[in-house]
């Protein structure tokens, strides 16, 4: 009996210390670099959503690299648009903006955007959020459950806004709401392996839904929903709406770059892409096409209206050809019946200009081949 006690004391003892504490030891700093690379297509046999519980192991080693990032953390007078985030403490300066941060001993915080708006209509934008977004907190334990709201409200003038997409309407300008919600909850705990590293780790399940909604403003009537006036949105009702956003986080108390970031399908059957913590270990895979192989290619690159996806050597399968922007989110998707050699085309009206990659991969999870797409606009 004693020895069964100790036993179990002793695997009490264990479990205890196994689990880590993440702390604002790995908050950002102003002069970080933290570098990322990214499976645009991991193999459909890595499971990041695992039950909840502790003490396991996530062996994401054979993901490979589609693609690279890097996140420079910089001072914020440094900014085109310091002055109008008093109180920042970092900056963030993307392809499309800059973006600020406050940070306390507690947490960091986003506290807006100034750039590119997110609607694409080609407008720079200055968006704040209301309250700042919190994406990291000190301390992070096993069993942490934390939820928000935010908004974001961006007006800018209707000039920016073909008239044929307002239906003749008279309008002085338009307003973008944006309303954040986010869970989040730390379900698990053990080691997360990825190309050239083991890590103990502390997994989160963050959920987001993000709600897109337009406001236009009439003369004498002031701002009114645009879905009031055309049902679902009118030619805007692909962009209004919420979207839900699953990740599984596996955050270190030691790195500063999460571990490994999966985006999982809304019923978590599906692992979209993952980010991981770049070691330095992985290359792109080869854009070049062996004779003979199953293979896929853009034409043209760069395009500016329409791009042809051209498909040569398929075995006879069902292929999904997913587009990522340059932070790996996929921004279209579509599944073909495909068999020896066949084209696709896609018109690119709704791509802003900029990066992509395209993946075609078959129903085993096979990837055929991804490349860099350039979009370009006049």
């Amino acid at each position: 009996m004693k020895r069964m006690l100790l036993a179990v004391f002793s695997a009490l003892c264990f479990g205890a210390s196994a689990q880590i504490t993440i702390t604002n030891a790995v908050f950002p700093t102003v002069g970080d670099t933290l570098r990322f690379a990214t499976d645009l297509a991991p193999n459909n046999t890595i499971n990041p959503a695992t039950p909840p519980g502790g003490s396991q192991t996530w062996d994401f080693a054979a993901l490979s690299a589609s693609q690279f990032s890097q996140i420079i953390y910089k001072a914020p007078n440094t900014g085109t648009f310091a002055s109008s985030f008093p109180g920042a403490e970092l900056l963030v300066d993307g392809e499309t903006g800059e973006t600020y941060f406050n940070t306390t001993n507690a947490k960091v915080e986003v506290m807006g955007y100034a750039g590119g708006d997110p609607a694409n209509f080609g407008v720079q934008v200055l968006a704040k959020f209301a309250p700042p977004v919190i994406v990291q907190r000190n301390p992070v334990n096993f069993f942490d459950i934390n939820s928000g709201t935010s908004n974001l409200n961006i007006p800018f003038s209707a000039d920016a806004i073909p008239d044929s997409l307002l239906g003749g309407i008279n309008i002085d300008s338009l307003r973008v709401r944006i309303k954040t919600d986010r869970i989040e909850a730390v379900d698990g705990w053990g080691n997360c392996s990825i190309p050239g590293g083991t890590y103990p780790v502390l997994r989160q399940k963050r959920t987001e839904y993000t709600t897109t909604n337009l406001d236009v403003k009439v003369p004498f009537l002031g701002w009114i929903d645009l879905s009031s006036i055309f049902p679902g949105g009118g030619q805007f009702g692909d962009f209004l709406g919420t979207d839900t956003t699953i990740t599984y986080r596996f955050l270190s108390g030691t790195e500063k770059e999460e571990i490994a970031v999966a985006t999982m399908s809304n019923d978590l059957s599906l692992v979209e892409n993952i980010r991981f913590k770049d070691n330095k270990v992985t290359a792109v895979e080869d854009a070049t096409d062996a004779p003979g192989s199953a293979a896929i290619q853009a034409f043209p690159n760069p395009a500016i209206e329409w791009v042809r996806f051209d498909c040569k050597n398929l075995p006879t399968d069902w292929y999904t050809l997913k587009i990522f922007n340059i932070v790996g989110k996929v921004v279209w998707v579509n599944g073909y019946e495909l068999s020896g050699n066949k084209s696709i085309r896609l018109e690119l009206q709704n791509f802003k200009k900029g990066t992509y990659l395209y993946s075609l991969v078959d129903s085993k999870g096979n990837v055929v081949g991804t490349k860099r797409l350039v979009v370009v606009k006049p």
